[in-house]
């Protein structure tokens, strides 16, 4: 368990470090195209939530991130490294990016963006962040963990 909280620190710390580059090297709105039509980087302020929702409802996100790091938190309370290695890491990065969210969002009221990748179909126009990473790679895990995993391991236990 101790694992767990070392790689949630390292992660939102390494995600707090990179805005805080990133946010330093671009003046606000700025944009530079690293590799045309795959890579751009730069400096951008979220007010809203993914893709630009909600966006100036700093109360609402205040009370859903609660929610979510409640209900994270107590799923991760149940889990365990060793039976339900990708279960655990899902959790660990749905908290994680929560928190590095968060603490944008509590220190400047948005959340710093830093990288678009159009190439990828469906955040080609959305610039995003190492914590918006996380979260949607922890969603993905999750998924992963419930409709294929699971059933797997369901399916070993009535057979023995």
């Amino acid at each position: 368990m101790l694992i767990s909280y070392i790689v949630m620190f390292l992660l939102v710390l390494a995600d707090y470090l990179l805005k805080l580059l990133f946010s330093n090297m671009y003046a606000l709105n700025q944009i530079q195209e690293i590799f045309p039509g795959v890579l751009k980087l730069g400096y951008i302020q979220n007010y809203g939530a993914s893709f630009g929702l909600l966006e100036g409802q700093q109360f609402l996100f205040f009370i859903i991130t609660l929610i979510a790091l409640v209900i994270f938190g107590y799923f991760f309370s149940k889990s365990d490294w060793k039976t339900k290695f990708i279960y655990t890491l899902a959790f660990v990065f749905l908290i994680s990016g929560t928190l590095g969210n968060a603490i944008d969002r509590v220190l400047y009221g948005y959340v710093i963006d830093y990288i678009q990748i159009p190439l990828l179909p469906f955040v080609g126009n959305t610039y995003f962040n190492l914590a918006d990473a996380l979260l949607n790679v922890g969603i993905v895990l999750l998924f992963i963990e419930l409709l294929i995993l699971e059933p797997i391991r369901i399916k070993k236990t009535k057979e023995k």
